[in-house]
Protein backbone atom coordinates (compact mmCIF):
# COMPACT_ATOMS: atom_id res chain seq x y z
CA UNK A 1 0.00 0.00 0.00
CA UNK A 2 1.32 3.41 -0.94
CA UNK A 3 0.91 6.40 1.38
CA UNK A 4 0.75 9.70 -0.47
CA UNK A 5 1.37 13.28 0.65
CA UNK A 6 4.17 14.27 2.99
CA UNK A 7 4.41 11.50 5.55
CA UNK A 8 5.70 12.21 9.05
CA UNK A 9 6.78 9.06 10.84
CA UNK A 10 6.80 8.72 14.59
CA UNK A 11 10.23 9.52 16.00
CA UNK A 12 9.67 7.39 19.07
CA UNK A 13 7.44 4.56 20.19
CA UNK A 14 7.07 4.14 23.92
CA UNK A 15 5.31 1.05 25.22
CA UNK A 16 3.43 1.37 28.48
CA UNK A 17 1.61 -1.21 30.56
CA UNK A 18 -1.24 0.64 32.21
CA UNK A 19 -2.72 -0.57 35.45
CA UNK A 20 -6.50 -0.31 35.43
CA UNK A 21 -8.32 1.35 38.31
CA UNK A 22 -9.76 -1.06 40.86
CA UNK A 23 -12.09 0.12 43.59
CA UNK A 24 -15.55 0.20 45.11
CA UNK A 25 -18.61 2.42 45.10
CA UNK A 26 -18.99 4.60 48.19
CA UNK A 27 -22.30 6.22 49.10
CA UNK A 28 -22.51 9.50 51.01
CA UNK A 29 -24.61 8.03 53.83
CA UNK A 30 -25.40 4.81 55.65
CA UNK A 31 -28.59 2.80 55.28
CA UNK A 32 -30.29 4.74 58.09
CA UNK A 33 -29.62 8.04 56.24
CA UNK A 34 -26.84 8.97 58.66
CA UNK A 35 -24.16 10.98 56.88
CA UNK A 36 -20.73 9.44 56.52
CA UNK A 37 -18.03 11.72 57.91
CA UNK A 38 -14.28 11.93 57.38
CA UNK A 39 -13.44 9.07 59.75
CA UNK A 40 -16.00 6.80 58.09
CA UNK A 41 -14.62 7.36 54.59
CA UNK A 42 -11.04 7.01 55.76
CA UNK A 43 -11.85 3.75 57.53
CA UNK A 44 -13.53 2.39 54.40
CA UNK A 45 -10.67 3.38 52.10
CA UNK A 46 -8.12 1.79 54.43
CA UNK A 47 -10.20 -1.38 54.74
CA UNK A 48 -10.45 -1.72 50.96
CA UNK A 49 -6.68 -1.64 50.60
CA UNK A 50 -6.30 -4.29 53.30
CA UNK A 51 -8.69 -6.87 51.81
CA UNK A 52 -7.11 -10.34 51.98
CA UNK A 53 -5.95 -12.00 48.75
CA UNK A 54 -6.17 -8.78 46.69
CA UNK A 55 -2.54 -7.59 46.92
CA UNK A 56 -3.73 -4.17 48.06
CA UNK A 57 -5.04 -3.40 44.57
CA UNK A 58 -8.32 -1.74 45.56
CA UNK A 59 -6.99 1.79 45.79
CA UNK A 60 -9.74 3.69 43.95
CA UNK A 61 -13.14 5.00 45.01
CA UNK A 62 -16.19 5.99 43.03
CA UNK A 63 -18.32 8.73 44.60
CA UNK A 64 -21.90 9.59 43.64
CA UNK A 65 -21.82 13.22 44.74
CA UNK A 66 -19.47 16.09 45.59
CA UNK A 67 -21.74 17.29 48.41
CA UNK A 68 -21.51 16.27 52.06
CA UNK A 69 -24.79 14.59 52.97
CA UNK A 70 -27.10 16.83 54.96
CA UNK A 71 -25.60 20.07 53.59
CA UNK A 72 -26.43 22.21 50.59
CA UNK A 73 -23.02 22.43 48.96
CA UNK A 74 -20.27 21.61 51.44
CA UNK A 75 -17.46 19.50 50.00
CA UNK A 76 -17.94 15.82 50.80
CA UNK A 77 -15.47 14.70 53.47
CA UNK A 78 -14.49 11.74 51.30
CA UNK A 79 -12.16 14.11 49.44
CA UNK A 80 -9.99 14.80 52.49
CA UNK A 81 -10.10 11.11 53.41
CA UNK A 82 -8.91 10.17 49.91
CA UNK A 83 -6.05 12.66 50.11
CA UNK A 84 -4.94 11.29 53.47
CA UNK A 85 -5.08 7.67 52.27
CA UNK A 86 -3.79 8.29 48.72
CA UNK A 87 -7.00 6.91 47.22
CA UNK A 88 -7.77 7.62 43.57
CA UNK A 89 -11.16 9.17 42.88
CA UNK A 90 -13.83 8.77 40.24
CA UNK A 91 -15.88 11.82 41.17
CA UNK A 92 -19.64 11.95 40.86
CA UNK A 93 -21.97 14.83 40.04
CA UNK A 94 -25.56 13.99 41.05
CA UNK A 95 -27.91 15.13 38.29
CA UNK A 96 -31.26 13.46 39.02
CA UNK A 97 -32.48 16.35 41.16
CA UNK A 98 -32.58 19.37 38.85
CA UNK A 99 -30.43 22.35 37.88
CA UNK A 100 -30.18 23.85 41.37
CA UNK A 101 -28.63 20.69 42.77
CA UNK A 102 -26.25 20.46 39.80
CA UNK A 103 -25.21 24.07 40.47
CA UNK A 104 -24.47 23.10 44.07
CA UNK A 105 -22.53 20.02 42.93
CA UNK A 106 -20.37 22.19 40.67
CA UNK A 107 -19.88 24.72 43.47
CA UNK A 108 -18.63 21.92 45.73
CA UNK A 109 -16.33 20.68 42.96
CA UNK A 110 -14.80 24.14 42.55
CA UNK A 111 -14.46 24.49 46.31
CA UNK A 112 -12.56 21.20 46.50
CA UNK A 113 -10.16 22.40 43.80
CA UNK A 114 -9.59 25.71 45.57
CA UNK A 115 -9.23 24.12 49.01
CA UNK A 116 -7.00 21.15 48.25
CA UNK A 117 -5.31 22.04 44.95
CA UNK A 118 -3.11 19.40 43.36
CA UNK A 119 -3.34 17.13 46.41
CA UNK A 120 -6.91 16.62 45.26
CA UNK A 121 -6.72 16.97 41.49
CA UNK A 122 -3.78 14.57 41.12
CA UNK A 123 -5.91 11.80 42.65
CA UNK A 124 -8.85 12.29 40.30
CA UNK A 125 -9.06 9.69 37.52
CA UNK A 126 -12.32 10.93 36.03
CA UNK A 127 -15.60 12.73 36.61
CA UNK A 128 -18.96 11.04 36.17
CA UNK A 129 -21.76 13.48 35.41
CA UNK A 130 -24.84 11.63 36.56
CA UNK A 131 -25.62 8.07 37.57
CA UNK A 132 -28.34 5.98 35.88
CA UNK A 133 -30.32 9.10 34.93
CA UNK A 134 -31.23 7.72 31.50
CA UNK A 135 -32.40 4.45 33.03
CA UNK A 136 -34.66 6.35 35.45
CA UNK A 137 -36.75 7.86 32.64
CA UNK A 138 -37.66 4.42 31.26
CA UNK A 139 -40.86 2.43 31.92
CA UNK A 140 -38.66 -0.32 33.36
CA UNK A 141 -37.43 2.01 36.10
CA UNK A 142 -40.97 3.10 36.91
CA UNK A 143 -42.10 -0.52 37.09
CA UNK A 144 -39.22 -1.25 39.49
CA UNK A 145 -40.38 1.53 41.81
CA UNK A 146 -37.69 4.11 40.98
CA UNK A 147 -38.43 7.38 42.80
CA UNK A 148 -35.77 9.68 41.34
CA UNK A 149 -36.94 11.53 38.21
CA UNK A 150 -33.91 10.94 35.96
CA UNK A 151 -32.77 13.29 33.20
CA UNK A 152 -33.62 13.58 29.52
CA UNK A 153 -30.64 13.13 27.15
CA UNK A 154 -30.49 16.75 25.95
CA UNK A 155 -30.54 18.08 29.51
CA UNK A 156 -27.86 15.61 30.58
CA UNK A 157 -25.61 16.90 27.79
CA UNK A 158 -26.13 20.42 29.15
CA UNK A 159 -25.00 19.26 32.57
CA UNK A 160 -21.93 17.58 31.04
CA UNK A 161 -21.01 20.80 29.25
CA UNK A 162 -21.52 22.80 32.44
CA UNK A 163 -18.99 20.60 34.21
CA UNK A 164 -16.53 20.95 31.32
CA UNK A 165 -16.84 24.72 31.56
CA UNK A 166 -16.41 24.64 35.33
CA UNK A 167 -13.11 22.72 35.26
CA UNK A 168 -11.61 24.61 32.33
CA UNK A 169 -8.30 26.15 33.36
CA UNK A 170 -8.14 24.13 36.60
CA UNK A 171 -6.16 21.10 37.68
CA UNK A 172 -9.05 18.93 36.52
CA UNK A 173 -9.15 20.31 32.97
CA UNK A 174 -7.45 17.25 31.47
CA UNK A 175 -9.47 14.67 33.40
CA UNK A 176 -11.91 12.55 31.36
CA UNK A 177 -15.60 13.25 31.78
CA UNK A 178 -18.05 10.39 31.60
CA UNK A 179 -21.49 9.27 32.64
CA UNK A 180 -22.65 6.16 34.48
CA UNK A 181 -25.74 4.28 33.35
CA UNK A 182 -27.17 0.85 32.65
CA UNK A 183 -26.06 -0.99 29.55
CA UNK A 184 -29.58 -0.72 28.14
CA UNK A 185 -29.36 3.08 28.24
CA UNK A 186 -26.25 3.17 26.08
CA UNK A 187 -27.55 0.83 23.39
CA UNK A 188 -30.71 2.94 23.07
CA UNK A 189 -30.10 5.08 19.96
CA UNK A 190 -32.12 7.96 21.42
CA UNK A 191 -29.31 8.45 23.95
CA UNK A 192 -26.50 8.69 21.38
CA UNK A 193 -26.25 12.45 21.92
CA UNK A 194 -25.01 11.68 25.43
CA UNK A 195 -22.41 9.21 24.14
CA UNK A 196 -21.16 11.89 21.76
CA UNK A 197 -20.57 14.27 24.67
CA UNK A 198 -18.50 11.85 26.77
CA UNK A 199 -14.85 10.89 27.07
CA UNK A 200 -15.71 7.52 28.61
CA UNK A 201 -18.79 5.44 29.36
CA UNK A 202 -19.35 3.99 32.80
CA UNK A 203 -21.60 0.93 32.68
CA UNK A 204 -23.59 -0.69 35.48
CA UNK A 205 -24.36 -4.34 34.72
CA UNK A 206 -25.91 -6.91 37.06
CA UNK A 207 -26.77 -10.32 35.59
CA UNK A 208 -28.67 -11.03 38.83
CA UNK A 209 -31.33 -8.51 37.78
CA UNK A 210 -31.56 -9.69 34.15
CA UNK A 211 -34.83 -11.52 34.79
CA UNK A 212 -35.80 -11.59 31.11
CA UNK A 213 -32.74 -13.72 30.32
CA UNK A 214 -31.28 -16.98 31.53
CA UNK A 215 -29.59 -15.40 34.54
CA UNK A 216 -28.37 -18.28 36.69
CA UNK A 217 -24.88 -17.97 38.11
CA UNK A 218 -23.75 -20.43 35.45
CA UNK A 219 -24.73 -17.93 32.76
CA UNK A 220 -23.52 -14.84 34.62
CA UNK A 221 -20.23 -14.47 32.76
CA UNK A 222 -21.93 -14.72 29.36
CA UNK A 223 -24.76 -12.40 30.39
CA UNK A 224 -22.37 -9.78 31.74
CA UNK A 225 -20.06 -9.80 28.73
CA UNK A 226 -22.95 -9.70 26.29
CA UNK A 227 -24.05 -6.45 27.94
CA UNK A 228 -20.49 -5.10 28.16
CA UNK A 229 -19.73 -5.79 24.51
CA UNK A 230 -22.95 -4.11 23.41
CA UNK A 231 -21.86 -0.98 25.27
CA UNK A 232 -18.41 -1.18 23.68
CA UNK A 233 -20.09 -1.33 20.27
CA UNK A 234 -22.20 1.73 21.11
CA UNK A 235 -19.28 3.68 22.58
CA UNK A 236 -17.94 5.00 19.25
CA UNK A 237 -14.36 4.15 20.15
CA UNK A 238 -14.49 5.58 23.66
CA UNK A 239 -13.32 3.67 26.72
CA UNK A 240 -15.89 1.70 28.69
CA UNK A 241 -15.41 1.48 32.45
CA UNK A 242 -17.29 -1.01 34.62
CA UNK A 243 -18.62 1.30 37.31
CA UNK A 244 -20.98 -1.12 39.05
CA UNK A 245 -21.29 -4.87 39.02
CA UNK A 246 -21.59 -7.62 41.59
CA UNK A 247 -23.59 -10.59 42.82
CA UNK A 248 -25.57 -10.53 46.07
CA UNK A 249 -24.62 -12.66 49.06
CA UNK A 250 -28.24 -12.69 50.25
CA UNK A 251 -31.66 -11.69 48.97
CA UNK A 252 -34.64 -12.97 46.99
CA UNK A 253 -34.37 -15.21 43.96
CA UNK A 254 -34.60 -13.30 40.67
CA UNK A 255 -35.77 -15.66 37.93
CA UNK A 256 -32.90 -18.20 37.89
CA UNK A 257 -30.50 -16.05 39.93
CA UNK A 258 -29.89 -17.21 43.50
CA UNK A 259 -28.24 -14.85 45.97
CA UNK A 260 -25.63 -16.59 48.11
CA UNK A 261 -22.06 -16.26 49.29
CA UNK A 262 -21.07 -19.25 47.17
CA UNK A 263 -22.53 -17.71 44.03
CA UNK A 264 -20.96 -14.33 44.84
CA UNK A 265 -17.60 -16.12 44.94
CA UNK A 266 -18.27 -17.69 41.54
CA UNK A 267 -19.22 -14.30 40.10
CA UNK A 268 -16.09 -12.73 41.56
CA UNK A 269 -13.89 -15.31 39.87
CA UNK A 270 -15.80 -15.48 36.58
CA UNK A 271 -16.45 -11.76 36.07
CA UNK A 272 -14.47 -9.55 38.46
CA UNK A 273 -11.24 -11.50 38.08
CA UNK A 274 -11.64 -11.64 34.30
CA UNK A 275 -12.10 -7.86 34.18
CA UNK A 276 -8.97 -7.35 36.26
CA UNK A 277 -7.08 -9.77 34.04
CA UNK A 278 -8.27 -7.78 31.02
CA UNK A 279 -7.11 -4.54 32.66
CA UNK A 280 -10.60 -3.02 32.58
CA UNK A 281 -11.35 -0.21 35.04
CA UNK A 282 -13.57 -1.80 37.70
CA UNK A 283 -15.57 -0.36 40.59
CA UNK A 284 -17.24 -3.29 42.33
CA UNK A 285 -20.53 -2.99 44.18
CA UNK A 286 -19.87 -3.06 47.04
CA UNK A 287 -17.46 -3.23 49.98
CA UNK A 288 -20.10 -3.21 52.74
CA UNK A 289 -23.81 -2.37 52.64
CA UNK A 290 -24.99 -3.87 55.95
CA UNK A 291 -24.28 -0.98 58.31
CA UNK A 292 -27.18 0.44 60.31
CA UNK A 293 -29.49 -1.39 57.90
CA UNK A 294 -30.23 -4.80 56.41
CA UNK A 295 -30.65 -4.40 52.65
CA UNK A 296 -32.23 -7.07 50.50
CA UNK A 297 -30.52 -8.02 48.32
CA UNK A 298 -27.14 -7.40 49.96
CA UNK A 299 -24.07 -7.12 47.75
CA UNK A 300 -21.44 -6.42 50.39
CA UNK A 301 -18.09 -8.18 50.27
CA UNK A 302 -17.91 -7.63 54.01
CA UNK A 303 -20.77 -8.47 56.41
CA UNK A 304 -22.04 -6.05 59.04
CA UNK A 305 -19.80 -5.06 61.93
CA UNK A 306 -16.36 -3.51 62.23
CA UNK A 307 -15.25 -3.23 58.61
CA UNK A 308 -11.61 -3.96 59.37
CA UNK A 309 -12.32 -6.74 61.85
CA UNK A 310 -14.87 -8.89 60.02
CA UNK A 311 -13.77 -11.35 57.35
CA UNK A 312 -15.04 -11.17 53.75
CA UNK A 313 -18.15 -13.13 52.86
CA UNK A 314 -16.17 -15.06 50.26
CA UNK A 315 -12.65 -15.69 49.00
CA UNK A 316 -11.30 -12.73 47.01
CA UNK A 317 -8.37 -14.50 45.36
CA UNK A 318 -8.17 -14.76 41.59
CA UNK A 319 -6.64 -17.44 39.37
CA UNK A 320 -3.03 -16.75 38.53
CA UNK A 321 -2.99 -14.01 35.91
CA UNK A 322 -0.55 -11.51 34.42
CA UNK A 323 -1.53 -8.35 36.24
CA UNK A 324 0.32 -5.18 35.38
CA UNK A 325 3.02 -5.01 38.05
CA UNK A 326 5.18 -2.07 37.06
CA UNK A 327 3.00 0.94 36.17
CA UNK A 328 5.79 3.33 37.22
CA UNK A 329 8.47 1.75 35.03
CA UNK A 330 9.57 3.72 31.99
CA UNK A 331 9.93 1.06 29.30
CA UNK A 332 11.66 3.47 26.92
CA UNK A 333 12.10 3.89 23.19
CA UNK A 334 11.31 1.07 20.80
CA UNK A 335 10.65 0.27 17.16
CA UNK A 336 8.00 -2.28 18.03
CA UNK A 337 4.49 -1.23 18.99
CA UNK A 338 2.23 -3.32 21.19
CA UNK A 339 -1.50 -2.69 21.50
CA UNK A 340 -3.53 -5.10 23.63
CA UNK A 341 -6.03 -5.02 26.50
CA UNK A 342 -3.07 -4.71 28.88
CA UNK A 343 -0.56 -2.67 26.84
CA UNK A 344 -0.60 0.64 25.04
CA UNK A 345 1.97 2.35 22.83
CA UNK A 346 2.83 6.04 22.77
CA UNK A 347 3.74 7.61 19.42
CA UNK A 348 5.82 10.79 19.41
CA UNK A 349 5.85 13.00 16.31
CA UNK A 350 8.26 15.87 15.59
CA UNK A 351 6.12 18.01 13.31
CA UNK A 352 8.44 20.12 11.13
CA UNK A 353 7.74 23.79 10.43
CA UNK A 354 6.07 23.99 7.04
CA UNK A 355 3.40 25.72 5.03
CA UNK A 356 1.11 22.70 5.32
CA UNK A 357 -2.24 23.62 6.80
CA UNK A 358 -3.72 20.22 7.58
CA UNK A 359 -2.24 17.17 9.25
CA UNK A 360 -4.09 13.87 8.97
CA UNK A 361 -3.39 11.20 11.55
CA UNK A 362 -3.60 7.84 9.79
CA UNK A 363 -3.19 4.22 10.80
CA UNK A 364 -1.94 1.95 8.03
CA UNK A 365 -2.32 -1.82 8.00
CA UNK A 366 -0.85 -3.30 4.80
CA UNK A 367 -2.18 -6.41 3.04
CA UNK A 368 -1.39 -9.79 4.54
CA UNK A 369 2.31 -10.62 4.21
CA UNK A 370 3.67 -13.68 2.43
CA UNK A 371 3.51 -16.44 5.08
CA UNK A 372 6.80 -17.94 3.88
CA UNK A 373 8.64 -14.93 5.32
CA UNK A 374 8.77 -13.50 8.81
CA UNK A 375 6.12 -10.78 8.95
CA UNK A 376 6.66 -7.45 10.76
CA UNK A 377 3.21 -7.75 12.31
CA UNK A 378 1.45 -10.24 14.55
CA UNK A 379 -2.29 -10.13 15.24
CA UNK A 380 -2.99 -12.44 18.17
CA UNK A 381 -6.60 -11.35 18.51
CA UNK A 382 -8.67 -9.18 16.14
CA UNK A 383 -10.25 -5.91 17.19
CA UNK A 384 -9.96 -2.17 16.83
CA UNK A 385 -7.81 0.71 17.96
CA UNK A 386 -8.46 3.97 19.80
CA UNK A 387 -6.09 6.95 19.52
CA UNK A 388 -5.78 9.69 22.15
CA UNK A 389 -3.75 12.90 22.00
CA UNK A 390 -1.68 13.50 25.13
CA UNK A 391 -1.57 16.87 26.84
CA UNK A 392 2.23 16.74 27.05
CA UNK A 393 4.82 15.09 24.81
CA UNK A 394 6.04 11.71 26.02
CA UNK A 395 9.73 11.05 26.59
CA UNK A 396 11.87 7.96 27.19
CA UNK A 397 11.21 8.53 30.91
CA UNK A 398 7.43 8.38 30.53
CA UNK A 399 5.71 5.54 32.39
CA UNK A 400 2.08 4.42 32.40
CA UNK A 401 1.40 6.29 35.64
CA UNK A 402 3.01 9.50 34.39
CA UNK A 403 0.95 9.74 31.19
CA UNK A 404 -1.22 12.80 31.69
CA UNK A 405 -4.48 13.86 30.12
CA UNK A 406 -5.40 12.36 26.81
CA UNK A 407 -8.50 12.97 24.74
CA UNK A 408 -9.71 10.41 22.23
CA UNK A 409 -9.32 11.91 18.75
CA UNK A 410 -10.55 8.92 16.77
CA UNK A 411 -10.96 5.18 16.63
CA UNK A 412 -11.37 2.21 14.32
CA UNK A 413 -13.73 -0.47 15.71
CA UNK A 414 -12.22 -3.29 13.63
CA UNK A 415 -8.85 -3.20 11.83
CA UNK A 416 -8.60 -5.08 8.53
CA UNK A 417 -5.41 -5.76 6.52
CA UNK A 418 -4.97 -3.71 3.37
CA UNK A 419 -6.47 -0.50 4.70
CA UNK A 420 -5.43 3.01 5.61
CA UNK A 421 -7.64 4.60 8.25
CA UNK A 422 -7.87 8.34 8.81
CA UNK A 423 -8.07 8.75 12.57
CA UNK A 424 -8.26 12.55 12.79
CA UNK A 425 -7.59 15.73 10.85
CA UNK A 426 -6.50 19.03 12.38
CA UNK A 427 -4.34 22.10 11.69
CA UNK A 428 -0.66 21.14 11.65
CA UNK A 429 1.25 21.95 14.83
CA UNK A 430 4.41 22.98 13.02
CA UNK A 431 7.60 22.88 15.05
CA UNK A 432 5.95 20.97 17.90
CA UNK A 433 6.48 17.61 19.55
CA UNK A 434 3.10 15.86 19.61
CA UNK A 435 2.29 12.56 21.34
CA UNK A 436 -0.52 10.07 20.85
CA UNK A 437 -1.52 6.93 22.73
CA UNK A 438 -2.84 3.83 20.97
CA UNK A 439 -5.21 1.64 22.99
CA UNK A 440 -6.92 -1.65 22.23
CA UNK A 441 -10.60 -1.79 21.31
CA UNK A 442 -12.80 -4.87 21.23
CA UNK A 443 -10.02 -7.18 22.38
CA UNK A 444 -7.32 -6.25 19.83
CA UNK A 445 -3.95 -7.87 20.59
CA UNK A 446 -1.47 -6.54 18.04
CA UNK A 447 2.28 -6.10 17.81
CA UNK A 448 4.11 -4.65 14.82
CA UNK A 449 7.35 -3.12 13.65
CA UNK A 450 6.68 0.52 12.73
CA UNK A 451 7.96 0.96 9.16
CA UNK A 452 7.51 3.07 6.03
CA UNK A 453 8.03 0.55 3.23
CA UNK A 454 5.48 -0.82 3.18
CA UNK A 455 3.80 1.67 5.48
CA UNK A 456 2.78 0.01 8.74
CA UNK A 457 1.68 1.84 11.86
CA UNK A 458 0.58 5.30 12.92
CA UNK A 459 1.62 8.22 10.72
CA UNK A 460 0.87 11.87 10.15
CA UNK A 461 0.21 13.12 6.62
CA UNK A 462 0.71 16.82 5.94
CA UNK A 463 -1.19 18.39 3.06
Amino acid sequence: MRVSSTLIAATALLSSAEAAYKGFNYGAFFGNNQAKVYNDFRYEFEAAKALPNTNGQFTSARLYTMIQHGTTKNVITAIKAAIDTNTQLLLGIWTSAGQTVVDNEIAALKAAINTYGTKFTNLVVGISVGSEDLYRITPTAAANGEKNPGVQPAQLVKYINQVRTAIKGTGLASKPIGHVDTWTAYVNASNSVVVNALDFLGVDAYPYFEVEHANSIGNANATFYDAYKQVVSAAKGKKVWVTETGWPVSGPKQNQAVASKANARIYWEDVSCSLMKGNVNLFYYTLQDIQYTTPSPSFGIKPGGDLKAVSPNFDLSCPKVSYTQYPNKAIGNSYTAQVSPTRSTLFVFDVPPSSAKTCNLVFVLPPTFDPTYMAPIQINSPGGISISRLDRPATVRTSANSVTGGKVVGAVPALQPGNKYTIASAPCEGGQHVSYKADSLNGLDLSFFQMTSPALGLFMEAS
